[in-house]
Formats: structure tokens, C-alpha cells, sequence
């Protein structure tokens, strides 16, 4: 069996089941033919990503839910695929992201110069933005903007320390190798393709939480996670406690860089806020018991507080 594959196998397993049929079929399919197989094997490792590959072929108006036919649509367009997929970046954008991270946020003093590294569109830099309700066996708890056209709901377990308000974000910024421009039409598109078939909340939700971003304008600027994080955080007001957020962005990030992230935020007193995979994240402490690498895990510093689904949809306290 080829690292491709493998890969393929193992995110049918890990990634697809919980929430999407159609994609474990078709990644099963990728995973059996020899000639896709080869195909993916000949280009970069990010360019393999399953989650790209999948929007490439709705990119074209391929059917996904039709595992051979975007097999043989791969074979007769693999010039067009292999551009396409060196191009693209997944950027997935999801604001609701913002609902498992919230809690944690607030943990800290205001006000927030929040600061988030691959930050695509802008999405999660818009707490204030965002209608929150989280509900639980002992909590149905409403906050932020109650005529927000963007609500966010997260079911919790656990001890959640859900705010009474949003916190207060007195300055933010966003850096990413690629911004996104949340207002133009084809960027639209391709964050649209992003999101998985049977997700049709989480499309209508990112419909409306890219018109929300694109009436504020929250500021993204083209840059490196470690290369051009300190010059960003130097421009932070003072009075403010400075917070590097990262969600499902250190996966693209290799080991050595990882560290490199984590000591620079250190060095420059800022907060490091997450939303990773747990193996991304092998420093982090965890209450006696738990096991966070096979997780999406919600993390302040070094310090692992709760597990998340990576879309936002609830959150596992710690």
C-alpha cells in the first residue's frame, strides 16, 4: 500500500466517517485505484490532501457523491487536476470554530489584540460578530450580537466557563500565505466547495458569515506563522493582552516550524490560543487520564482544556 493510499484509508477512518458518506465512499474508491494512487503520489504531500482533492472535483462540477465517475473525470483531467491542486490551498474557514474557542478566550483579561495565523478570510477573527448559543445538560445559555445574522450552536459536556459576554476586542489583524477576499465571488465559491456535501448548515452559515466579513474587513495581510508573526504582534496596543490564535492551521506546518511558532509567541509575552489536532500539539498538558493526540483539541498556552469537533459543533471540557 502506497503513503497515498494509506492516507486515504485512514482519513475515510478518522475524518470522513463521523459526518460524511459520500466522502468516505469516494476516498475509499481514490484509495483502491492504482491509477489515482499514482497520480496523487507524484505531487507534493499538501497537494494530496484529501479535503482538496474533493473540492478540485467540485470545483468542476464533478459529483462526489459518484466515486467512479470523478475517478475517471481524475483520469482524463490530470494536467487540469495537478494545476489546480498546486494552486489551491484547503483554507477551510469555519466561524464556528469561534464558539469552541470562545470559553477560552475570555479566560484571559481584557481587552484582546487578537492576532490569528492562517487566517484565510478573517471568519475567526470576528467573535463580536457572531451569535452564540451553547447548550448542554445544564446550560441553554444565549450571548453576542442577538441581531446577528450568524448564530453559532455548541453542544457541551463538562464544565465549559461559557462567558457572560463576548470579550472585549480592541484590535485585531490576521496573517496567511494566501488571504482570501470574503467579498469576491469566486473566492466564495471555493470556500464553498470546501465544505463537505452533507453539510448544508455549514454552507448557509459560511454564505452569511462571509457577507458579515465582508462589510467589516477585518484586516489580513500576506505573510509566514513564524517569519512575520513578531513584527504583527509589535504593532499590538500595549494596554491590550495579545493572543495568537491558530485553528487547524499547524498541520501545514512542519515539526521544527511548529516549535519555532510556539517559542516566538512565548518569547513576546503573547497568549497562544488553539484549535488542532492534538498530535500537531504533542506539548500540551492534559488532566490525568486523557489522551488528546487522536483529538481536535481546544488549547490556551500550553495547556490542553477541552476536545472539539473541528467544526465548531461542541466542546468536551476538560
Amino acid at each position: 500500500m502506497t503513503d497515498s493510499a494509506a492516507l486515504y484509508r485512514r482519513w475515510a477512518e478518522v475524518e470522513g466517517a463521523p459526518s460524511s458518506n459520500s466522502y468516505v465512499r469516494l476516498a475509499l474508491a481514490v484509495a483502491e485505484d492504482r491509477a489515482t494512487v499514482a497520480f496523487l503520489d507524484s505531487v507534493s504531500q499538501r497537494e494530496r490532501q484529501p479535503n482538496l482533492l474533493f473540492a478540485v472535483l467540485r470545483w468542476y462540477d464533478v459529483d462526489v457523491h459518484d466515486p467512479a465517475g470523478c475517478l475517471r473525470w481524475l483520469a482524463a483531467n490530470a494536467d487540469l487536476a495537478r494545476r489546480e491542486l498546486s494552486a489551491r490551498r484547503t483554507q477551510t474557514n469555519e466561524a464556528a470554530r469561534c464558539a469552541t474557542l470562545l470559553p477560552a478566550l475570555a479566560l484571559l483579561p481584557g481587552p484582546i489584540a487578537l492576532i490569528e495565523v492562517g487566517a484565510s478570510a478573517g471568519l475567526c477573527l470576528l467573535y463580536d460578530h457572531w451569535r452564540y448559543h451553547y447548550v448542554g445538560s445544564d446550560t441553554d445559555t444565549w450571548l453576542g450580537p442577538a441581531d446577528s445574522p450568524v448564530t453559532l450552536r455548541c453542544e457541551t459536556t463538562g464544565a465549559v466557563p461559557i462567558p457572560e459576554a463576548v470579550p472585549t476586542i480592541a484590535w485585531r489583524a490576521g496573517l496567511d500565505l494566501n488571504p482570501l477576499d470574503p467579498g469576491d465571488p469566486e473566492t466564495r465559491r471555493w470556500l464553498q466547495c470546501l465544505v463537505w456535501p452533507e453539510h448544508t448548515e455549514r454552507a448557509g452559515r459560511l454564505a452569511a458569515a462571509l457577507s458579515v466579513a465582508a462589510a467589516a474587513a477585518p484586516a489580513v495581510s500576506t505573510g509566514d506563522a513564524v517569519d512575520d508573526l513578531a513584527a504583527l504582534i509589535t504593532q499590538a496596543p500595549a494596554e491590550c493582552t495579545v493572543v495568537v490564535q491558530h485553528s487547524a492551521t499547524l498541520a501545514y506546518v512542519d515539526p521544527a516550524r511548529r516549535e519555532q511558532f510556539r517559542q516566538l509567541v512565548a518569547d513576546h509575552g503573547a497568549h497562544s490560543l488553539g484549535a488542532e489536532g492534538g498530535r500537531f500539539l504533542p506539548h500540551l498538558r492534559y488532566p490525568d487520564g486523557v489522551r488528546g493526540d487522536r483529538h481536535f483539541v481546544v488549547s490556551l498556552d500550553d495547556q490542553g482544556l477541552g476536545l472539539a469537533d473541528p467544526h465548531g459543533r461542541s466542546l468536551a471540557w476538560l
